[in-house]
């Protein structure tokens, strides 16, 4: 009897959602692209948006060596779902996805900054490690939902960004037209 290997591990695709007044971008693990479409309806679905369309591109082979950090434990170990690329590496969300939330805090200087995250414990990994690397001491965070609060003039596209469902530190500016996630 010959061995077969067999391999196990996901793939990384990129997902282009496709809405009347926009283009999102998202990341899914999954083993094919039709498990990816599955998992993308149910993201559509728990969110409950309509007209959206999409279209898919497997990427993991294609990232940067920067890009690739986490992203093998990810594609190895996480479920099948949405994942987001951020500045402590590859991340994967529940199933179906939680809407995001906007927490907000300032840092040590009272300059304000934002995390786009499922949770306040996702949100305090993503402020740490952008602001350790030039931290010169022990620092503390009071970080707050702010997603529910935001006054109308400083909301903007923020609902747009919250369903496209991209983790990360967030920014509001005129060059973005408003919210963006990097």
């Amino acid at each position: 009897m010959m061995n077969k290997e067999y391999d196990m591990k996901f793939k990384l695709y990129r997902c282009q959602l496709r809405q009347a007044s926009r283009t999102t971008t998202v990341h899914v693990v999954a083993a094919t692209e039709e498990h990816a479409a599955m998992v993308i309806d149910q993201h559509i679905e728990a969110l409950d948006l309509k007209g959206v369309l999409y279209a898919f591109e497997r990427v993991d082979h294609t990232l940067s060596e920067h890009q690739q950090l986490g992203l093998d434990e990810v594609l190895e170990n996480a479920p099948a779902g949405i994942v987001s690329y951020t500045s402590i590496g590859w991340i994967a969300h529940a199933a179906p996805m939680p809407r995001l939330r906007l927490f907000a805090s300032q840092d040590p200087r009272g300059v304000p900054i934002h995390a786009v995250a499922p949770n306040v414990g996702v949100a305090l990994a993503l402020m740490v490690n952008t602001q350790l690397p030039g931290a010169q001491g022990v620092q503390t965070f009071k970080i707050l939902d702010v997603t529910d609060t935001l006054p109308a003039e400083e909301r903007k596209n923020l609902d747009e960004v919250l369903e496209a469902g991209q983790t990360g530190i967030a920014e509001c500016d005129e060059e973005h037209d408003g919210w963006w996630v990097w």
